[in-house]
């Protein structure tokens, strides 16, 4: 019994690291080309409010559910443009497609540097379903588990820091699973830079992680 579950741990450990190293050896193209050209050359509809699009427009913008501005601060690379122009690291860590999401830029601006957490109930909900207090989002229900499992392939993806609480994010992992549109999209990027993310691939994952 031992013996197999060895293998088994070697196996998955196996196909993880191939899968970066497919990242890692793609064609570089630009996120232009990628996201909007490729993953969602036929429109969609919004990450936080769900509405539909056809095309990227001003009012549409990618959005980072791990936000850029922590990625910045872990790698201490400067400014945006210095990270963007000098920090190899930072251009590839914010080229992951699992990352990033098609939102309204007004809603991206407002969630800015904000922190994923839960809210008292006596906070009312705004736009799209959200909730807001100063530095803290509570997103819709619907949206919790996949901005859980995001952010947790991030920090384990590129060994970043944790923001937010492990605990919250294995409770929305649990109560938001998978559905077949976040699934569908983990298959396509899959295709795009070589990899998937685990936590949707096998949700109960999640419950195994100790940051």
């Amino acid at each position: 019994m031992k013996k197999t579950i060895t293998n088994c741990t070697t196996g998955v450990l196996a196909s993880f690291l191939l899968a970066q190293l497919a990242f890692a050896q793609a064609p570089q193209e630009s996120l232009e080309e990628r996201f909007w050209g490729n993953l969602y050359k036929d429109g969609g509809e919004t990450f936080y409010c769900k509405k539909p699009f056809t095309q990227k427009s001003m009012l549409i913008t990618e959005s980072y559910i791990y936000s850029t501005s922590w990625i910045r601060d872990h790698l201490r690379c400067g400014t945006p443009k210095q990270c963007r122009e000098e920090s190899p690291e930072y251009q590839r860590i914010t080229s992951d497609l699992h990352n990033i999401v098609p939102a309204d830029a007004r809603i991206d601006l407002e969630r800015s540097t904000a922190v994923f957490e839960e809210l008292p109930d006596e906070v009312p909900a705004g736009t799209c379903g959200l909730k807001r207090s100063f530095q803290i989002i509570e997103p819709p229900d619907d949206i919790k588990g996949d901005i859980a499992r995001a952010i947790l392939y991030m920090v384990e993806t590129y060994n970043l820091p944790l923001q937010g609480s492990l605990r919250q994010y294995q409770h929305w992992n649990t109560m938001d699973p998978p559905s077949p549109q976040e699934i569908e999209r983990n298959r396509q990027i899959q295709e795009l830079q070589g990899n998937s993310n685990r936590f949707i691939d096998n949700p109960r994952a999640v419950d195994f992680l100790d940051f």
